[in-house]
């Protein structure tokens, strides 16, 4: 996995908004850090909050945890509970064939043209 980290040009890490999945996050981004210190360029991250459920307190407090924090590396959107993903994947489909139009595939694409504006500024810079 280091190997892979340190050839990366952008990483996008998932984080389910739950209390474990921040502690994993903590373990990542200290792996991060240690990598970051044998590159000339640091290793450029985005935090992607997944499996929100603004019904629930456990991810409107784990989304605001995050954003605290992690306040630089946070996408400011979030991919919501969506059943369609689960339904796309038990059909062997990929959640765009399964339904191009649920909350799960706009906020995948939405994140897709965030990290790309990301990496063309990148670029220019």
């Amino acid at each position: 996995m280091v190997n892979a980290l340190a050839a990366s040009q952008q990483l996008a890490i998932p984080v389910q908004t739950e209390f474990l999945a921040v502690k994993g996050l903590e373990r990542m981004v200290n792996t991060l850090t240690m990598i970051n210190r044998s590159r000339k360029v640091p290793l450029p991250y985005t935090i992607v909050p997944t499996l929100f459920d603004r019904r629930t307190q456990a991810s409107m407090g784990t989304l605001k945890l995050l954003r605290d924090s992690f306040p630089e590396h946070v996408w400011q959107a979030y991919v919501p509970v969506d059943t369609r993903l689960r339904d796309a994947s038990r059909l062997g489909l990929t959640p765009s064939q399964n339904d191009s139009k649920s909350r799960g595939v706009i906020a995948y694409r939405a994140l897709l043209k965030h990290m790309l504006a990301e990496q063309l500024n990148a670029q220019v810079a």
